[in-house]
């Protein structure tokens, strides 16, 4: 049996506690126990240790005081800057994404929102909020720009701005992805890249309309 070395397990649990927060197995607010998240992932508490320190550094996680570690609250503001910086990061990685010809990992994600049509019923959200993470995070690492694959891997960019869920309903924002890809498969970096940008705006926009809970 292959040992997994301690740095290998150290980013296996670290991606796991990431992939908790984003399905909400973790929420916003909510106190982290390490005993208790050691146990869920079957781990010594060494790693944990580890993979929750990288996230304090990140900024996902917070002390608070005597009180303990907290999974930290993102306001509306906050993610309000986030879309404004993910949408000319974005919109550059998928221009430069289509600057290849032929890009195989570009075209395995546009067919990802062919199984959806409007209405999309509330039991398919959680799908969906899946579908548009892969999306959008796939463009990010496809670029193969190293400025901005540090920038999502230490700040954890993608985590940030789905601490709330999807901004926009899926039905309001299927069309806008489907523009995309159109724009994709046409060849069109340009235009791609300036629907991806009104894209990520939209939802800044609508953050403004939204009061903090």
């Amino acid at each position: 049996m292959t040992r997994v070395s301690r740095d290998a397990l150290g980013d296996l649990v670290y991606e796991q506690i990431v992939r908790m927060l984003l399905n909400h197995d973790l929420k916003p607010g909510e106190k982290i126990l390490r005993k208790k998240l050691a146990a869920v992932l079957g781990v010594s508490q060494t790693p944990i240790n580890e993979a929750i320190n990288r996230l304090v550094r990140e900024g996902i996680l917070e002390q608070k005081g005597s009180s303990g570690l907290f999974v930290r609250v993102f306001t509306n503001k906050d993610l309000m800057e986030l879309f404004a910086v993910r949408a000319g990061l974005e919109g550059t990685a998928l221009h430069l994404c289509m600057e290849e010809p032929i890009n195989p990992r570009l075209n395995r994600i546009l067919n990802l929102f062919d199984d959806f049509s409007i209405p999309i019923p509330e039991s398919r959200y959680k799908e969906y909020r899946k579908k548009d993470q892969e999306f959008h995070g796939e463009i990010l690492k496809i670029s193969g720009n190293r400025v901005i694959l540090d920038f999502i891997r230490n700040f954890e960019f993608i985590l940030r701005c789905y601490q709330k869920g999807l901004i926009r309903t899926p039905d309001e924002t299927l069309m806008e992805h489907r523009a995309i890809v159109q724009e994709i498969r046409n060849g069109n970096p340009d235009k791609a890249q300036q629907l991806i940008m009104s894209h990520h705006w939209k939802t800044r926009d609508r953050l403004k309309e939204i009061p903090d809970s």
